[in-house]
């Protein structure tokens, strides 16, 4: 499966959520490259920590043609996309089978998600309906009235599904980079509870990818 990680609100944990999809399907037995089109390049440098393939792209026509290309090698292709908006996360829209949009319950999170809603939409369009888009809730905090306006306010986006898989705000996400792992490799209650979360995300993500 392709797959895209997109959103240009940085902060949101794009990159983490890619780096932790690339390392779970691993896990899965796929054999699995990760393609880096973000300017600061932070999945790929981490990746190398892990021993796992990554290529940085970010040619926009490069990018739509690797993505291709690589596709015909691997099971699984993951594309951590830019967090600018411009012609190559049009590439990847144009390329994957399914684009996942990691939202932080905010105001200003909120706002920014309208730019990927629309560029998605275009491509959809474009494709007839390809790919499909689910978003989640980020970098959440339990129980709180933001995070149940967040929910409400995107669950009627159209062409997105809004998955009930929620990854929340834990220290151990933050601190994975650095030690040169992630939360599925890492100990203590908050990693643990953290894969968890990153598990159920990616089986309702996949499930919902492969779903005719």
């Amino acid at each position: 499966m392709l797959i895209g990680v997109l959103n240009r609100k940085g902060g949101c944990g794009k990159s983490t959520t890619a780096v932790h999809l690339a390392y779970w399907l691993s896990q899965k037995q796929q054999r699995v490259i990760l393609i880096d089109s973000d300017g600061q390049m932070s999945s790929s440098q981490w990746l190398k920590k892990l021993n796992m393939p990554s290529v940085v792209i970010d040619d926009p026509d490069d990018l739509f043609d690797q993505i291709g290309k690589l596709s015909e090698e691997y099971d699984s292709v993951i594309v951590d996309s830019p967090s600018v908006l411009g012609e190559p996360a049009k590439s990847v829209l144009l390329s994957v089978d399914l684009a996942i949009v990691p939202v932080q319950p905010s105001n200003l999170d909120l706002l920014s998600a309208k730019d990927i809603v629309r560029l998605v939409h275009q491509a959809q369009k474009i494709r007839k309906g390809t790919p499909k888009a689910a978003m989640f809730l980020s970098r959440a905090a339990r129980g709180t009235v933001l995070m149940r306006e967040a929910q409400e306010a995107l669950s009627n986006t159209q062409g997105f599904a809004l998955l009930n898989s929620v990854v929340y705000q834990r220290q151990a996400i933050a601190d994975a980079p650095g030690q040169a792992a992630t939360v599925f490799t890492m100990s203590g209650e908050a990693a643990n509870s953290a894969a968890k979360d990153y598990d159920s995300l990616f089986e309702e993500a996949l499930s919902y990818g492969k779903a005719k």
